[in-house]
């Protein structure tokens, strides 16, 4: 007794009963739908581009990152530079007012009062001026009382210095204010100056 069943033939056991096709073994005529192979298709096609697309995004992601590392180093790099400009205009500044500092309370080398001075206990403004200068250099001079010398007043005008006022002696603040006068004696001055025999005047 044959009856097909989906394209497969039966069998019969020996008490002549049907023995249903086996579902696993394949098929006569097996038929794919071809809305299937393409839904297939595009899903294969869909894959391959999410593939694609998240390769870019990692390449992106990676790109993006090395940006920023690099802008992270060249922050890095400025501020290392700005903290070192910052240092030297400091130290420039307390050199200056260190200079005019000492001069005016009578120290013979400034230059020497500013190697001396103990940094540690000078405290800055916002703008990095010492605050405390004058008095850390009063301190400098109990302690040392050598830097402070005696200036030598010598007779004589702005245009007629006295004799022997380049050779140290002092200078006023207004023979340096004439053009002339300083021009004439601008090494004498300069001198001076580092000596720190300029007197108000």
């Amino acid at each position: 007794m044959a009856d097909e069943t989906q394209g497969q033939v039966p069998t019969e056991d020996a008490g002549g009963q049907a023995i249903p096709p086996d579902p696993s073994a394949p098929q006569a005529e097996e038929k794919v739908d071809p809305v299937i192979s393409r839904l297939k298709a595009e899903a294969a096609e869909y894959r391959k581009r999410l593939r694609e697309l998240e390769a870019k995004v990692k390449a992106d992601e990676e790109a993006k990152l090395s940006e920023t590392e690099r802008l992270q180093k060249r922050l890095a790099e400025l501020e290392r530079e700005q903290a070192l400009w910052q240092r030297e205009r400091q130290e420039r500044t307390l050199k200056y007012e260190t200079m005019l500092a000492a001069s005016r309370l009578g120290i013979v080398d400034p230059e020497a009062a500013y190697r001396l001075l103990d940094m540690s206990n000078l405290e800055f403004d916002e703008d990095g001026s010492p605050k405390n200068l004058e008095q850390a250099l009063k301190d400098l001079l109990k302690a040392k009382p050598y830097l402070a010398g005696q200036p030598v007043v010598t007779a004589g005008s702005p245009t007629n210095p006295a004799t022997g006022q380049q050779r140290g002696g002092t200078f006023t603040m207004s023979q340096i204010a004439d053009r002339r006068f300083y021009e004439q004696h601008r090494e004498d001055i300069l001198r001076a100056m580092a000596e720190g025999r300029i007197v108000p005047g």
